[in-house]
């Protein structure tokens, strides 16, 4: 089978098409023949050597896929052969035209979701979770998303739709601008060229959102509580522009008497919560059947153009979701 590897840390270049044998599923394992592999930002952490959860040199890279599940190990119960199924855990791996995986990386999937699709159910996953774990108790009207034209800027823009929540919308340029507009975010704003503190107030009649979503953050993070109401959250789930400027406490005790806070979020949080977990899981599988949420497919490329498709990360082209295809 082909599979993506990488012996080394460093740009598109070390992405490498390998030869494998197809693995045999163990104890409680078993083998997914791939339809549909998910590229994100995660896998250029990894690909870089600083993401958290990478694997050992060397390294097939990848967290999420749908397939068909080819081949059952000793010990699986309530699964069969030829179930649509995603497999959805850090670590890698899925780079690959077969997978052998642990059951509990699987979750069987009704047969009128599309399985390309399928592969943005993660980023829905942490976008449900933010919204109704992480923000408990916030119920925002509206809320601004940092870096919104990705895969996890659309997943956040479509859960809080499905639910009438107004979104604002921060990207690099102009056309990404343009393409949140059309998916559904009530007010866009081009980060690279207008303030954003001043924009969000302009958009509330000054008032502010309530929530933000940034897993950009970047220097003058520490700004974006400027534009919270009272009572106001960010939940920050990445960093990829770097930390902020400014000492995160001193700058929320400058602004105490607005009582903000700031959460940073890890789907990590349920690794010892697996019914947590499996419940929030289920919950987006529930309304990707129902036909209620919509992902946006930006490119589809052949697996063997892993490359390609890190090369268009890098560049921050994405509007949507980049799947390979084996």
């Amino acid at each position: 089978m082909k599979a993506i590897q990488i012996s080394m840390p460093g740009g598109p270049e070390v992405l490498e098409t390998i030869e494998l044998p197809i693995p045999e599923p163990g104890y409680n394992e078993v083998l997914i023949r791939a339809d549909s592999i998910g590229v994100g930002k995660p896998d250029v952490l990894m690909r870089t050597g600083v993401y958290r959860w990478s694997p050992p040199l060397p390294a097939i890279l990848g967290n999420e896929m749908s397939g068909y599940i080819e081949k059952i190990g000793p010990g699986v119960k309530k699964l069969a052969v030829g179930q649509p199924v995603l497999v959805f855990g850090t670590g890698g791996g899925r780079y690959a035209e077969y997978n052998s995986v642990s059951t509990s990386l699987v979750t069987p999937l009704p047969d009128n979701i599309n399985l390309e699709d399928a592969v943005s159910i993660p980023n829905y996953i942490i976008a449900w979770a933010m919204l109704f774990e992480a923000a408990r108790g916030i119920n925002p009207n509206i809320a601004y998303v940092n870096g919104a034209s990705g895969g996890m800027g659309t997943a956040i823009i479509d859960i809080c739709k499905s639910q009438g929540i107004d979104i604002i919308g921060g990207t690099s340029s102009d056309k990404k601008c343009e393409f949140i507009s059309e998916f559904g975010a009530t007010h866009t704003i081009n980060y690279a060229r207008e303030d954003v503190v001043k924009r969000v107030l302009d958009f509330t009649d000054g008032k502010g959102v309530e929530l933000v979503f940034d897993h950009l953050i970047g220097g003058r993070f520490t700004d974006t509580l400027d534009m919270l109401m009272p009572l106001g959250m960010i939940i920050s789930f990445n960093a990829l522009s770097g930390m902020p400027d400014e000492e995160l406490f001193s700058a929320m005790r400058k602004r105490a008497a607005k009582s903000l806070a700031v959460r940073c979020f890890s789907w990590h949080c349920y690794d010892d919560n697996l019914q947590k977990r499996k419940e929030i899981i289920e919950a987006v599988v529930e309304q990707f059947a129902q036909g209620g949420l919509n992902p946006p497919l930006y490119k589809r490329l052949a697996l063997t153009d892993a490359r390609l498709a890190h090369e268009i990360l890098d560049r921050r082209e994405v509007r949507g979701k980049i799947i390979l295809k084996p």
